[in-house]
């Protein structure tokens, strides 16, 4: 501790408590400064603004602003619009298919006649995998997203009576904050909770705040049951969700602005210009006049050559340079892609450096996060509760047994096939991986794709035709295959090119 401070020497008798909770506070200081730097205050940390505030205290105030700015530069900025292509392509892609676990045609078949088509979307615009695109799209550039329940009456015609309705997180009335409503309840952003910190409701406006007639009713209050909430949760007791532009914002403006600058840049530097100062205001014009009635402005012509009059003094403006362009813009649009969790070459299109090796490892990484957004985002804040909602009006409607969902989702796209199709074909030999393990990877159907397969060997067989991509029949070597009663087919090592043009049996005809 040291010598202590002439301050606690005066007041230790007077006020000892006091003194020692002083004395504390100074030593605590003084650890944090020698252990955690980032804590200390001082000259390196002045200006650094580090609030303690829970979740929903930093996110509430800056909301509405970050979702603003946000939508403003997607709608504006290229690199911006590709991100979003991009999270939205290689988390949905064609769309995340949805069938029942256990063999239930009935339920099959009523979800395809609602999902595979319109009827399911409250605008009727998008089929459900239309729906997954809009509302992974609003969650990246807005930050959440509301999906609304809207129950139908049987006489609609509608393959399930409802439809779902996505909305904008404008909808929510963020002015509704109330600490406590009673029995424990709470109020936070416009979303109610319960005395055990359950979700019972959303402070809905009826039309969206910003909307072109200026209608905004009050809010009201839609049970949670009837809506779903999807926003990436970063924090626990997290209530609402940023803008995933949220941490490149600025890095996006400041990207925009050098690019306008240096846009002047090149227009000036693809500009000739001529200062000419006539020193005793004798001399005759330098060139050919531009404007009769304007003798003082003069122009240059390609090729020409002419001498300058006694007394005339010639300056060439000379145009900025641009050399740095290339190397900002790669360096500030990496920390971009890095932020939003995109790929640099997605985010840019450029592909000019990038070798085999490191698209690899970039995929990779790329993928990891996209089976986050997949099945931790869409899958269970959206798909799964969307296929439960459907199911329930189903057994209304008469279906017997509510089976659980099991979604196929894209698959991650090869890089090179030769060598990961053998990849898939060594792991399901050697056990490590199931056939339909492997189908689902691929994005098919296991049984679908099985049946689809059967269907034709029954068709080959018929027309008593053998293919090489029959294993039933020929190895992959284009030997056929034993059968009982038969020698064995020599064995063929699959690298040796010659060896297995020997051993290739002659077609039959």
């Amino acid at each position: 501790m040291g010598k202590p401070h002439w301050i606690d020497r005066v007041t230790a008798p007077i006020a000892p408590i006091w003194t020692l909770r002083r004395q504390r506070a100074r030593a605590a200081a003084s650890l944090v400064q020698r252990h955690y730097e980032a804590a200390a205050a001082g000259r390196r940390t002045q200006g650094w603004n580090r609030g303690g505030g829970d979740a929903n205290a930093a996110i509430g105030p800056g909301l509405a602003r970050l979702r603003e700015v946000a939508r403003d530069l997607v709608r504006n900025n290229p690199y911006a619009e590709s991100a979003v292509s991009t999270i939205c392509d290689h988390t949905v892609g064609w769309g995340i298919v949805a069938k029942p676990k256990t063999a239930n045609r009935d339920a099959a078949k009523r979800w395809a006649e609602w999902a595979d088509t319109t009827a399911c979307d409250a605008d009727g615009r998008h089929n459900f995998y239309g729906l997954q695109t809009l509302v992974m799209r609003t969650v990246v550039e807005s930050g959440e997203c509301l999906v609304r329940r809207r129950l139908r009456r049987p006489e609609d015609g509608l393959p399930l009576p409802m439809q779902l309705q996505v909305l904008e997180p404008d909808f929510l009335d963020t002015s509704r904050d109330v600490a406590d409503t009673g029995g424990g309840g709470r109020i936070v952003h416009g979303v109610q909770f319960d005395g055990i910190g359950r979700r019972v409701g959303y402070w809905l406006f009826p039309e969206h705040p910003g909307n072109s007639l200026g209608r905004l009713g009050p809010s009201v209050l839609v049970p949670a049951s009837s809506v779903l909430h999807i926003f990436k949760g970063t924090r626990p007791g997290q209530v609402r969700g940023p803008s995933w532009f949220a941490p490149v914002l600025l890095r996006f403006k400041d990207f925009d602005e050098f690019e306008d600058a240096t846009l002047m840049k090149q227009k000036i530097a693809a500009c000739l210009a001529v200062i000419t100062s006539d020193v005793d205001g004798t001399a005759p014009p330098l060139g050919t006049v531009a404007d009769p009635l304007s003798p003082e402005v003069d122009s240059l012509e390609p090729g020409m050559i002419m001498n300058v009059s006694p007394g005339r003094d010639v300056h060439v403006v000379e145009p900025p340079s641009t050399r740095d362009y290339r190397d900002y813009c790669t360096v500030t649009l990496q920390g971009i892609a890095t932020g939003l969790g995109v790929p640099y070459e997605n985010l840019t299109s450029d592909y000019t450096e990038l070798p085999y090796s490191a698209a690899r490892i970039s995929r990779q990484e790329h993928w990891a996060h996209v089976y986050d957004w997949r099945w931790n985002l869409l899958g269970t804040q959206f798909c799964d509760p969307a296929w439960g909602w459907a199911m329930e009006i189903a057994q209304i409607m008469g279906l017997k047994e509510i089976p659980a969902a099991r979604w196929t989702a894209p698959p991650i796209p090869m890089l090179d096939p030769d060598k990961e199709g053998l990849a898939y074909q060594r792991n399901i030999r050697s056990g490590i991986m199931t056939l339909s393990e492997a189908i689902k990877e691929r994005g098919y159907d296991p049984d679908e794709l099985l049946r689809e397969l059967a269907a034709d060997f029954k068709k080959l067989d018929e027309l008593g035709l053998v293919l090489d991509s029959d294993p039933r029949k020929l190895t992959q070597a284009g030997q056929m295959q034993s059968v009982p009663g038969a020698a064995p087919a020599e064995t063929v090592v699959e690298d040796d090119e010659e060896e297995s043009r020997r051993l290739r049996p002659v077609r039959r005809r």
